[in-house]
This record gives C-alpha cells, sequence and structure tokens, in this order.
C-alpha cells in the first residue's frame, strides 16, 4: 500500500516538473518592466520563472510530501497490523498448547481409570468362581454369586462410562492431538467397548480378554507419558516391548 502511494506522488512530481518543462518559456514573458526575473517586491509581476516556482513545482513538491507522509504513516499502520496479528497468532498457539497438555493429562487419569475397573472385573469374575469351590450350602453360595453378579454388572457398567467419557474428550480434542495417538486411543476404546465376560456351561465366569485389554490400555498410558509439555510433543516408544495384538483367542 505504501510503496504504491509513492509512486504516485513521484509520478505527480514527474507530471509538474514536466509540465513546467513544456510551459516554461511562455511565462518568461511575462514580467514588470526594470524587476527582475525573480524579484518578489511591490510594483513587480511575478514573472514566468517565479509563477512557475511558486506554482506547479512547489505545490508538486507539496503534495508530493504529503502523500509521502501519509505512505509513511501507512506503513506504520501496517507493521503494527502485523505485530497485533503475530500477537494472535502467539496466544492462539499457546492456548492449543494449554489444550494440548490438559488433553494428554485428562486421557491418561482415563485410561488409568479403565485399568483399575478392568482389574476390578477380573477379580469379581475369580471371587465368583471361587464360591464353588467354597464348603457352604448352596442358598449360601447362590446369595454371594448374586452378589458378585451384580458388582461385575456394575463394574462393567463404569467401564462402558468412562469408555464414552474418553471418546467425548477425544472428539473435543482432535485438533490439537496427532491422528496417530487420536487413532491408536480410538481403537483401544473400540476394543473395549466390545469386550464381553463369557458364561461356561457350568455356570463359571471367564475375562478371556482380560490380559490383552490390560495390555491395550497400558501400551496406551506409556504412549501419553511419553510427552513432554516442555516440547509439547510425544517421544518415540519402542512399541515392540508391547505385545497389544492377540496372539490367539484365550489372550
Amino acid at each position: 500500500m505504501n510503496i504504491r502511494i509513492k509512486t504516485i506522488a513521484y509520478l505527480l512530481l514527474s507530471g509538474f516538473l514536466l509540465k513546467a518543462g513544456f510551459t516554461g518559456v511562455a511565462f518568461t514573458a511575462g514580467g514588470t518592466p526594470g524587476c527582475g526575473m525573480f524579484d518578489i517586491k511591490a510594483g513587480c509581476e511575478l514573472g514566468g520563472w517565479m509563477h512557475l516556482i511558486l506554482g506547479d513545482i512547489v505545490i508538486g513538491a507539496l503534495l508530493a510530501i504529503f502523500l509521502h507522509i501519509l505512505a509513511h504513516r501507512s506503513n506504520i499502520k501496517l507493521e503494527n497490523n502485523a505485530k497485533t496479528i503475530q500477537k494472535i497468532i502467539e496466544m492462539q498457539e499457546e492456548q492449543r498448547n494449554r489444550r494440548k497438555d490438559y488433553s494428554v493429562f485428562n486421557l491418561k487419569n482415563l485410561f488409568t481409570h479403565m485399568l483399575h475397573i478392568l482389574g476390578q472385573v477380573n477379580k469379581s469374575a475369580l471371587n465368583f468362581n471361587s464360591v464353588f469351590d467354597q464348603d457352604i450350602d448352596q442358598k449360601e453360595r447362590q446369595w454371594r454369586q448374586e452378589i458378585l453378579r451384580k458388582e461385575i454388572q456394575n463394574e462393567e457398567n463404569r467401564l462402558a462410562r468412562v469408555i464414552d467419557t474418553t471418546r467425548n474428550n477425544l472428539l473435543a480434542v482432535n485438533d490439537v492431538l496427532e491422528p496417530e495417538i487420536v487413532n491408536q486411543i480410538e481403537g483401544v476404546c473400540m476394543y473395549l467397548s466390545e469386550i464381553k465376560l463369557e458364561v461356561s456351561s457350568f455356570n463359571r465366569i471367564s475375562f478371556p480378554k482380560y490380559q490383552t485389554s490390560k495390555k491395550k490400555i497400558k501400551y496406551v498410558i506409556e504412549k501419553l507419558n511419553t510427552y513432554t509439555i516442555e516440547s509439547h510433543s510425544f517421544r518415540k516408544l519402542n512399541e515392540e516391548e508391547f505385545q497389544v495384538y492377540e496372539t490367539n483367542s484365550k489372550s
């Protein structure tokens, strides 16, 4: 913008000078006898050159100065706008980093909570099966198993709610997390939402995917632990140490 104004100013000044060059001869014929060409005093009319100097050239110069000042102010305004935009960008980046820091911290807590709930489900299932081996009457056995069955159901519901909360949080921060991290976490959440306990023909409860589920959750937690607030990024994780895929149907 300021370059354009300066260009216009130079063109105007050049135009006035060219005009003066072509019309100066005509102005020099005027003036008052006995007065010098450049005299400015009472009784002396301005000569042609003085008309030229005080008219076109001076006006053109003043106009060029005015446009130069206008261009300078425009340049200052553009610089201030650029600084303001830069500050906005820096504030947005800072806010993005804060959201990312909090999201990683929150996700890590959620998966730690999932790991705890998963352990409780498995423990309740083992306790349910152990009742069969206890030396108690049938009525008490059924009563204890009914209590444990409700505990298992409550823990499963808790796990489902935590998974839903994790997915909702992940959706809210998928613009600040790396796509790779988002896909991995979503994949584990999908796997956990599909796991189910199995009941055998002897009415015993088994949790065939407990170990694999636990490994997947620990993998995500370790991945989130590689995040550093200083760099707002994840470090490389040796994924070969985590066997997060099922090797057989009983894993």
